[in-house]
């Protein structure tokens, strides 16, 4: 698996069940979320944009994307349910065949932005790692098939590097949703 292949395999609508186990703060959560990934054109402005303020503006882009989500969680300061949203762009910059960085415009552990360092094993499987000011989350994403997908994550702390969250996802294409 390449990066060009995996987010060609990626593109399209996803219905993601989420289970999270907060350590810290001795809690389990339940997300559902819909989850679209579109690649967009290495001249969108908004690449562009995103690209020219970075260290990296001179390297070459393949398959920059976006993912948005919508999802509820049943995980509160209140207990009450929690509707949750956003938007990511992504822009892939490959070192070889099976390794590289995303440019992220919003991290996954921390609502910053965020370099994450990707690399494909033999299986598939592509590894994320992400350095965050606080968290350092390790995500791991592979294909069952054309249409499933799975997700782990482990964050954390950037000073003790104890766990401070697990989760485990499993997304289904959602074929009935227009790309």
């Amino acid at each position: 698996m390449d990066i060009e292949s995996f987010l060609k395999k990626s593109e399209g609508n996803w219905i993601s069940m989420r289970s999270g186990h907060s350590l810290a703060f001795k809690q389990f959560e339940e997300v559902v979320s819909n989850l679209s990934i579109k690649i967009l054109s290495n001249e969108e402005s908004r690449v562009i944009s995103f690209l020219n303020k970075s260290k990296f503006k001179n390297k070459k882009v393949i398959f920059p994307f976006e993912i948005k989500w919508q999802g509820h969680s049943n995980w509160h300061e209140d207990n009450r349910d929690k509707e949750m949203s956003g938007s990511s762009l992504l822009i892939p910059i490959a070192y070889s065949l099976h390794t590289g960085i995303f440019l992220r415009s919003i991290g996954y552990a921390e609502e910053i932005e965020a370099i994450s360092n990707f690399n494909f094993l033999s299986d598939g499987t592509i590894l994320l790692s992400t350095e965050y000011n606080q968290t350092i989350a390790e995500e791991r994403i592979w294909f069952i098939n054309d249409d499933v997908r799975c997700r782990s994550s482990v964050i954390r702390s950037i000073d003790t590097k104890a766990i401070l969250q697990t989760s485990f996802a499993s997304e289904i294409r959602n074929i009935n949703a227009k790309k």
